[in-house]
């Protein structure tokens, strides 16, 4: 079956950095309250179980490497092999099974001199 995966590439200074920008919050009532991410880049509903996410020591502007390892890696790598990328990354944020160009796509780069983060492109993946 087919399904999209959406990308996004940034920069933190840890893994608890991306782990608290992702992170989803509950109130009393059990009521979800969206993470920093969801609300900086408007999400659309996606199912929270199929996120991925991963930060790495050493920056990398190579998207081979940075995607390698990730679910689906070899057929999301030959999709957005071609991408060039201008500067290096070491935060790699992936949502399967939902299309950011078509159910959002409101924001396409955040950059909050701590930590930024920008909207990559959307690829097919099979499972």
């Amino acid at each position: 079956m087919k399904n999209d995966v959406s990308l996004w590439l940034g920069n933190f200074s840890d893994f608890d950095e991306v782990e608290n920008y992702t992170k989803v919050m509950y109130n009393d009532d059990g009521d979800s309250i969206p993470s920093v991410f969801e609300k900086e880049f408007k999400l659309g509903y996606y199912d929270r179980s199929l996120i991925e996410k991963d930060w790495i020591p050493e920056a990398e502007d190579d998207i081979k490497e940075l995607l390698v390892d990730f679910s689906y890696d070899d057929q999301l790598i030959k999709q957005f092999n071609d991408i060039q990328l201008n500067s290096k990354y070491n935060t790699i944020i992936l949502i399967y099974n939902y299309n950011y160009e078509k159910d959002g796509l409101a924001v396409n780069s955040v950059n909050k001199g701590e930590y930024t983060l920008r909207f990559i492109g959307t690829a097919e993946y099979v499972d």
